[in-house]
């Protein structure tokens, strides 16, 4: 029997989701990314990233099945490449596409259940495999704003069906990236790692301070080296 201590334990590779709302700054948080790093954009939305030089790929077929095959296709080609990083913008578009295609195989409004449980099998069936590449693996996804028993309002991110609130359960790293003004007028954007009252947010390697810069790159290194938290 060979024992192990968990004090070993070291991570190999991070699993992500950012989530705000648009134009917040989520997608040039690719270009913060180090080593090989490929976009797969299904929101035509990289104009962010014209200034960096970025690897992307386009889902763009017309239909939901056909943009259903290319994404998997896609990804089965980036699992045996030699990116480090891979960067899905957006959740938000990949769950819509498999709510759609689940509709073209139960289009009877009265199969609803089959539906969604075709979407859910599709959906979780994909972020198994993602999450099972060896790669560090961020999705982006929109913000919208659930009410829990009690009416008291919280965000999450927007993904079709129940899923949008198991976001916590089904990545290591949940992060909110909200916008502000300082004091001095200033636009700020930071990523929440905490949960509080108004997010749903996760650091499960517990190094990340409560608030962190947009840099995708520090992060990485505060996980990999189990950094101390700064003040």
């Amino acid at each position: 029997m060979d024992i192990k201590s968990t004090i070993d334990i070291k991570p190999t590779k991070l699993n992500a989701i950012i989530f705000g709302n648009s134009g917040c700054g989520k997608t040039t948080l690719a270009s913060t990314l180090p080593g090989k790093t490929i976009v797969v954009s299904l929101e035509s939305g990289l104009l962010s990233l014209r200034k960096f030089n970025v690897d992307y790929v386009e889902i763009k077929s017309i239909t939901p099945k056909s943009r259903y095959e290319q994404l998997q296709k896609t990804m089965i080609e980036i699992s045996k490449s030699d990116y480090e990083n891979v960067f899905i913008d957006s959740l938000t578009d990949i769950a819509q596409t498999f709510v759609d295609c689940a509709k073209e195989d139960f289009p009877d409004p009265k199969q609803s259940f089959p539906m969604w449980g075709k979407y859910n099998e599709r959906i979780n069936s994909f972020l198994k495999y993602t999450r099972d590449m060896d790669k560090n693996v961020f999705y982006t996804a929109l913000m919208k704003t659930e009410k829990d028993e009690l009416g008291r309002r919280y965000n999450v991110p927007d993904l079709a069906g129940s899923i949008s609130t198991k976001s916590a359960a089904l990545f290591d790293f949940v992060f909110p990236m909200i916008s502000f003004k300082n004091e001095e007028g200033e636009l700020k954007r930071v990523l929440i790692t905490s949960s509080d009252d108004t997010y749903i947010s996760k650091d499960r390697s517990s190094s990340l301070n409560a608030f962190e810069e947009p840099n995708l790159s520090n992060i990485i290194n505060k996980v990999f080296n189990q950094g101390e938290k700064n003040d």
